[in-house]
């Protein structure tokens, strides 16, 4: 007997529209002969795709524009925002996945050329609108921000606006804990980067390699900058930008990948206590 492995990519509403038109291919999927890319990115599906009858588990994914010191581009935060959420997407076949907010609350940056900020109000207020865009057909809405600028208002929104939007759930998931830290801090010897050092740069190194410039050890050598975030801009207290107590670079590209991995899982454990 042989059996065949295949992978297809289609939407929520078509494999239904399948496993009705053919009850074999249900019972190959059960048994995992066929592997099913559900394609959940709001962008990519049609309104057509939804069922006027469920209710859907969405995630509102937030990064930021700003300033990555001298090594990282300013999308830094979206980009591994994204990559840790496509890395865990396809572990949650059942949840919709926004586009990534990409301009946020980075005003601890001013100072640096290219840092876009919009104010916390403004950010409170796009999110209000996001959800009551779809929460007719929304059964829980989850926030997710790789910049820990927005995890302040997120968690005061979340807190302040629960009981407008019942029966939906907001929940706020946090892309890091503390056994993720202590993972990363056994794996690279040392403290964790605040911003721009040694993860954010492996981060993209293992991604989007054509947007690092790898720090030089001799013309960059490694420095440690205390910075208060709740009360001061970055520029007042580390002139490059960079954030990181670590007393060596340590950046490679196996060391991002590992971080997005550890991260995705970490995403994809929480969303599924929920969705």
């Amino acid at each position: 007997m042989r059996i065949f492995c295949i992978k297809f990519r289609i939407t929520t509403r078509e494999i239904e529209l399948l496993l009705k038109q053919c009850d074999s291919s249900k019972l190959l999927i059960d048994l995992g002969l066929i592997k099913c890319y559900v394609t959940m990115w709001l962008a990519e599906l049609k309104t057509t795709d939804f069922d006027p009858k469920k209710k859907y588990t969405f995630v509102v994914p937030l990064g930021a524009t700003e300033q990555h010191g001298p090594f990282l581009p300013l999308g830094t935060d979206t980009f591994s925002c994204d990559d840790i959420v496509a890395k865990a997407h396809k572990s949650l076949p059942k949840v919709i996945f926004l586009p990534t907010i990409s301009i946020a609350c980075s005003e601890e940056h001013k100072g640096f050329p290219g840092t876009v900020w919009i104010t916390k109000d403004t950010l409170y207020l796009v999110l209000r609108d996001i959800c009551d865009s779809i929460k007719d057909y929304a059964k829980n809405i989850i926030f997710i921000s790789w910049h820990g600028g927005n995890l302040g208002l997120l968690n005061k929104f979340v807190s302040e606006q629960q009981n407008k939007y019942k029966p939906v759930r907001l929940v706020h998931i946090g892309m890091e804990d503390e056994e993720t830290n202590k993972k990363t801090i056994a794996r690279i010897k040392g403290p964790i980067d605040e911003h721009a050092g040694n993860t954010e740069i492996s981060m993209i190194l293992a991604t989007h390699p054509k947007l690092v410039q790898k720090p030089d050890r001799k013309k960059h050598p490694k420095h440690n900058f205390n910075h208060n975030w709740e009360n001061h801009y970055v520029i007042e207290s580390s002139p490059d930008g960079i954030v990181d107590k670590h007393p060596e670079w340590i950046i490679d590209k196996k060391l991002g990948k590992w971080c997005i991995n550890l991260h995705a899982n970490l995403l994809v454990r929480e969303i599924k206590k929920i969705a």
